[in-house]
């Protein structure tokens, strides 16, 4: 049997080479663009792009280029902030092709001068001093109130189910091998236990908010065609990376259910997350736009560099909240991020368009919201109600918000962040504190702060019935139990 050790090592090389295959993918080349909507499906997000028929388009060109991330402990120094400050109103950006109309998009995109930074370094991880806190709130602003109800009347799923209701099917359509164990462990979230689809409905949603026409006009659109793919290669990415943090973290459970490499095997679980993240990336290529690509290649990237960040990290920086964030964005807001402007983008909208950015914001923000909430539950949640074991995150050596604030004027409980729980009656010397003091107070309001951000940025798009679902699901990130 395997070590531990070997297991993580197998797992992250199998990581990195597939956010190699990401990277290569970016590269200037020929592209190809799927066919039209499949006429066997009622929802064009249920075309399986991998199985359409393929046209090759003219490819960009110039020398791709990798944005510039810090080293796992956190010591790298990156680029600077983007010199137009995002900090609330709209930019106007009529260049590379916009022709003066608001950003929009008239051409095919080339490589070679997106500023890809990652969206930790373009907006606040924290809030700002507040005599510093440039942000003017307007009078139609909403104010998240998790003790209320949400902001407006309306059911984010079930406005994206009719968008939704092919997904899970073609999605399994999509994985299928001629290996049938492969198969079934690929299809292994894919079957009952696959969630409420949260990252395909932001997608679905994002890509209603951010058109320039009527609702049902954009569903029936080439445009709304492709951002239903990148919902599929949303979710594919995300349940590999699920897969393999499962291999990683020894963890028994997922979602209730029994692991992939629980039921299969290690090797198997490795395997089929790298199917999984192999397809995503062939789907990837077949949206022929090259800008997305390269986009949400780095999103492969970040969450490698999360992992990585998660298991080698100085023990002298354990206790930094900032480099906690920054590993929160790599492991899961970065995806969310990448997704939502990946989205605008296909809608037609420039890289750095008012829209494109507003989604990018909303995105970095509300993924992040989503973990905090998450690490909170970790410690405060019921097993039963989180579907797998509470203070797991302990149990891995990781100290989440709640124990970092707990351990601000705590020596003792610094002591056993830095030796990453390991001794006897570490955790529950840690959950003493995190529940005698405002730590999980003080967690939520960090929460509540990056929802409130999230809501402040997509307000920034035209009023829809979407946008007000993308408003609603920043309240059900605050509120939700599990």
């Amino acid at each position: 049997m395997k070590t531990a050790t070997a297991m993580r090592t197998t797992a992250c090389a199998a990581c990195c080479g597939l956010a190699g295959v990401g990277a290569f993918l970016s590269a200037p080349s020929t592209s190809i663009v799927s066919s039209r909507n499949n006429p066997h499906t009622s929802s064009p997000w249920g075309n399986s792009a991998l199985s359409s028929p393929l046209s090759l388009v003219g490819g960009g060109s110039g020398n791709a280029r990798a944005s510039v991330c810090p080293s796992p402990d956190g010591d790298g120094e990156g680029e600077s902030r983007r010199d137009a400050a995002v900090k609330g109103g709209v930019r106007r950006h009529g260049g590379g092709g916009g022709g003066g109309s608001g950003g929009r998009r008239h051409r095919a995109a080339t490589l070679g001068n997106l500023d890809l930074k990652p969206a930790y370094r373009l907006f606040d991880t924290v809030p700002p001093p507040p005599s510093t806190d440039a942000t003017v709130r307007k009078s139609d602003d909403i104010d998240l109130d998790v003790d209320g109800d949400a902001p407006y009347d309306i059911d984010p799923f079930k406005l994206a189910s009719e968008d939704l209701s092919p997904f899970t099917d073609t999605i399994k359509e999509l994985v299928e091998s001629e290996h049938p164990v492969l198969s079934m462990a690929a299809k292994h979230f894919f079957e009952k236990r696959h969630g409420k689809r949260f990252r395909p409905t932001i997608v679905a949603l994002m890509a209603l908010a951010t058109c320039d026409k009527p609702m049902e006009a954009h569903r029936d659109s080439e445009e709304y065609t492709r951002q239903g793919q990148l919902g599929q290669i949303t979710e594919m990415i995300h349940v590999a990376s699920l897969i393999h943090d499962d291999v990683l973290d020894e963890a028994e459970v997922r979602r209730g259910g029994m692991a992939v490499h629980k039921l299969y095997s290690n090797k198997v679980a490795v395997l089929a997350g790298d199917y999984l993240l192999a397809r995503a990336s062939v789907l990837l290529a077949r949206l022929g736009d090259v800008q997305v690509v390269e986009i949400m290649a780095t999103a492969l990237d970040s969450l490698v560099q999360g992992e990585i960040m998660q298991l080698k990290m100085d023990p002298d920086k354990l206790l930094d909240i900032s480099l906690y964030l920054r590993k929160s964005y790599y492991k899961t807001a970065s995806l969310i991020t990448n997704a939502c402007k990946s989205c605008a983008i296909l809608g037609g909208h420039e890289f750095d368009s008012d829209v494109a950015t507003a989604a990018e914001e909303y995105g970095y923000h509300m993924g992040l919201a989503f973990q905090i909430v998450d690490d909170i539950l970790d410690i405060v949640g019921a097993a039963d109600v989180l579907g797998k074991p509470a203070m797991a995150d302990m149990s891995l050596g990781l100290a989440t918000a709640p124990i970092l604030y707990a351990a601000e004027n705590a020596p003792e409980i610094k002591k056993i962040v830095k030796r990453r729980f390991k001794k006897e009656g570490d955790k529950e010397k840690a959950l003493k504190a995190v529940l005698a003091g405002d730590a999980v107070a003080r967690s939520r309001e960090l929460a509540r702060w990056h929802a409130q951000r999230a809501v402040d940025a997509v307000l920034r798009l035209p009023p829809s019935e979407a946008r007000n679902g993308l408003v609603n699901i920043c309240h059900i990130v605050l509120t939700r139990n599990k």
